[in-house]
């Protein structure tokens, strides 16, 4: 069983907009609302809630770790979700969450002297922790996604989203409470959420991290999102959000280390990584390549001249924000140079920005241009045939992605394997 925990300060109608859309994406589920102290007090009926779900009512603002805390502690489900009531969930939310979290069984087939016989064998969960994307949050959960202007448009868009990301996920340092999933054995196991990150700010990047330090996984499910208003609560109250946020922070950062603060997990390349055109944005575990010796790179090259590499020796070739700094004439010469280096099944990792958004003409440095059909003449036999070309790729990832709503830019990125 699933139990969905919802802290509420006020916020009455978005409650119950975000309970609606739970009720109409999920099955086998508890709905605990906590109650922290609102004025009219919340009535169960108005929420739309069912029988069996839950209203605890506490008479004042204990905050949201206290009201997590309470929650858990009446759940009854084996599966926890934290849910802020600015959330608006979409389709098959729930069950991408869990997949993640759950562990798996599988029937699998073992031979033996008396024939094969079937055994029952249980694979951990990929994480115990995580969370999905969406529009509104700091650090690796945001993401953009095709304009919607009301549920039904949301839901179409999410759909989208998780069919072209389905089965991606990152390994992360922690997630943003705004919406997480976990088993409640990890909350017997590690204990409460910290209740000294009064009213809220932290309290679940510190869970995370004492799940961490416990030896287990945090994940972003990439192939979930869900529509965030963000910050209603404490918009609400009549408290200083920057003041609450610093000083949690500075908590957290006396307790963890600057370090842990960071979201991304660092993850160092195996085999000879590049990362062209690096300027100041120099990453570990790859050779940093730039042809400008101020911004100080690994090594200085020009790689119109040729990369300083033999054939079919380097694991991975990063090229962001790289190749529209190319002539226009050169652009076949260096991606064939790329492709020369590049082992068998070796990556190539590149982000252009696409000629379907203004980016890739307002930069007056920029002298190629791009689109998601650019790389089908490195992949497609007729196009490929038609110029010559020699380099050869198969995409595991072709995409466009909206990096700027407001400026209309967009990039097309790019994840291939060379194919030799």
């Amino acid at each position: 069983m699933l139990s969905i925990i919802i802290p509420v300060f006020n916020q009455h109608e978005m409650t119950r907009e975000c309970i609606k859309a739970v009720l109409q994406h999920t099955k086998d589920f508890e709905i605990i609302v906590i109650d922290n102290g609102s004025e009219p007090r919340l009535e169960w009926a108005d929420l739309g809630l069912r029988v069996g779900d839950v209203i605890y009512c506490n008479d004042t603002n204990l905050g949201f770790p206290a009201a997590v805390n309470q929650g858990i502690r009446i759940a009854k489900g084996e599966t926890i979700v934290l849910l802020n009531n600015d959330v608006i969930v979409t389709p098959d939310w729930m069950n991408r969450l869990r997949f993640y979290i759950e562990p798996k069984t599988r029937l699998e087939k073992t031979e033996s002297d008396d024939g094969f016989n079937l055994h029952e064998i249980t694979y951990p969960p990929a994480y115990s922790i995580v969370g999905p994307l969406t529009n509104y949050c700091t650090g690796l959960q945001h993401t953009l996604i095709p304009v919607y202007r009301n549920a039904m448009e949301l839901d179409s868009r999410a759909m989208d989203w998780q069919v072209s990301h389905a089965s991606e996920t990152q390994e992360v340092n922690y997630v943003i409470g705004f919406c997480m999933a976990f088993r409640k054995s990890l909350f017997d196991e590690i204990g409460d959420f910290d209740e000294n990150l009064w009213p809220c700010s932290g309290e679940e990047v510190d869970f995370c991290l004492r799940a961490r330090h416990a030896g287990h996984k945090i994940g972003i499910a990439k192939d979930v999102y869900v529509h965030h208003e963000g910050s209603q609560t404490f918009k609400a109250m009549p408290v200083d959000y920057g003041e609450i946020c610093e000083r949690n922070n500075r908590y957290l950062i006396d307790k963890w280390g600057m370090e842990a603060m960071n979201q991304e997990v660092e993850q160092v390349p195996e085999g000879l990584c590049l990362n062209l055109g690096c300027g100041l944005k120099k990453i570990d575990g790859y050779v940093n390549i730039d042809n400008r010796a101020e911004v100080q790179p690994d090594l200085v090259c020009d790689v119109l001249q040729g990369l300083p590499y033999s054939d079919n020796s380097v694991d991975e070739v990063r090229a962001h924000d790289f190749l529209e700094h190319i002539p226009q004439p050169y652009m076949i010469d260096v991606v064939e140079e790329i492709y020369r280096v590049l082992k068998p099944d070796g990556i190539f990792d590149s982000f252009t920005p696409s000629t379907d958004g203004r980016g890739a003409f307002q930069d007056p440095t920029h002298v190629s241009f791009w689109n998601k059909n650019s790389w089908a003449y490195y992949s497609d036999p007729a196009a490929r045939t038609l110029y010559g070309i020699k380099a050869h790729f198969t995409y595991a990832t072709l995409e466009d992605v909206i990096t700027s709503v407001g400026d209309n830019i967009i990039h097309t990125h790019v994840i291939g394997k060379a194919v030799k």
